[in-house]
């Protein structure tokens, strides 16, 4: 009786383990999604030094909540990754 427990123990410990990692197309999806938001954080960098040159703060401040709203997503997603992909 010991072992049919443990080999059942075992075979779903075994099971559960290998559904945690993510199919490559999965992963493959947030890596471009990463790459995609720290893209568009890098834009609104941009746009928000422009702002700040032409005077207009109240866009400076807004872009550049715009552009830590991105980064820290891509730091959300990029800790998913690699939980879940490596």
């Amino acid at each position: 009786m010991r072992y049919i427990i443990l080999i059942s123990v075992l075979i779903t410990s075994l099971s559960v383990s290998s559904a945690a990692r993510w199919e490559d197309k999965g992963c493959g999806r947030i890596e471009a999604g990463v790459g995609q938001l720290i893209a568009a954080s890098e834009s609104m960098r941009g746009l928000s030094e422009g702002a700040g040159k032409d005077g207009d703060s109240g866009a400076e401040k807004e872009l550049r909540e715009m552009q830590l709203f991105f980064l820290e997503s891509a730091g959300h997603w990029s800790t998913i990754y690699s939980s879940f992909c490596k």
